[in-house]
């Protein structure tokens, strides 16, 4: 199984996860880190490290709120064969990948990153296109 780590600034992981479990319930191999104010890089460091240990598995797949930011610049240093991070996560991505995780992490990766994408819809535009077609 894919471990996930969710790194943010602030507590958005811890927030998102607790949105998560009101869907999808508790989950195994779920790690939160909110990156506080005050706190140094080698504090993220250490806590991204001890929360791959809690989660004891092979391949971690580590969610990064923004690109540049502290936390991807730590986890990025994280990224091998077994580990991999995707900035900018939401929920849609999260939710999508939580039944998929027995896959490889190069797979889980790719369904999480086309997920978040795909969970991005101006409404507006939606029902605009299906009015288009109901007239058709």
């Amino acid at each position: 199984m894919v471990g996930i780590i969710l790194v943010s600034h602030g507590p958005y992981a811890e927030a998102l996860y607790e949105s998560l479990k009101m869907i999808y319930g508790e989950q195994d191999k779920i790690e939160t880190i909110n990156f506080k104010i005050g706190e140094s890089i080698d504090d993220l460091r250490k806590k991204i490290d001890l929360a791959k240990k809690r989660l004891q598995t092979e391949e971690v797949l580590i969610f990064v709120d923004i690109i540049g930011g502290s936390p991807y610049n730590v986890s990025s240093l994280e990224i091998n064969d077994k580990v991999n991070v995707i900035t900018g996560f939401n929920m849609p991505m999260i939710l999508e990948i939580l039944s998929r995780r027995n896959e490889k992490l190069s797979v889980v990766s790719s369904i999480a990153k086309n997920a978040g994408k795909n969970g991005i819809v101006d409404v507006h535009e939606k029902l605009y296109e299906r009015l288009n077609k109901f007239c058709d």
